[in-house]
């Protein structure tokens, strides 16, 4: 009795332990593939990320950016309707594209079902990804934060 018991919890941990190996990689290899795809000048390639690595209820979600304009203001955009929702992701890798298109990648950190991915573009800025992932698989990006600066 007491051997099935023990056997039992160590299928469970190691079931535990790979799920969670398997995150991470995933995790690592979406942040990676993120940064390869702002590389690219292609919308098509920015949108067949967005379908194939967000969940849908990112997709879904209206987004709100608040872009520094340098001179002490923020421009801060309005929520767009929700048909429009792909649309404007697309949008904001173009944006992204703009500032580190031509990054290289310092790091990329995972923590529980987060992944923060740190660039810095030709010109010294940086740029601070936060990705928040599903719980379970696929571990698709359920949520973004970017902040940049020099």
């Amino acid at each position: 009795m007491k051997t099935t018991l023990i056997f039992s919890l160590l299928i469970a941990v190691s079931s535990f332990a790979l799920a969670q190996e398997g995150l991470t990689k995933t995790m690592e290899k979406r942040a990676r593939e993120m940064h390869r795809v702002i590389g690219l000048d292609s919308k098509e390639e920015w949108k067949k990320y967005i379908l194939e690595n967000y969940s849908q209820s990112l997709i879904d979600k209206p987004m709100r950016a608040v872009r520094d304009n340098g001179e002490g203001s923020a421009q801060n955009s309005s929520p767009e309707k929700s048909s429009d929702a792909l649309e404007a992701k697309t949008n904001m890798f173009q944006m992204l594209h703009q500032d580190f298109g031509n990054s290289s990648l310092l790091s990329i950190k995972t923590e529980a079902e987060k992944a923060v991915m740190k660039l810095q573009n030709e010109q010294g800025m940086l740029g601070t990804f936060t990705l928040t992932f599903d719980k379970q698989a696929p571990y698709l990006i359920a949520g973004i934060g970017v902040e940049a600066g020099m």
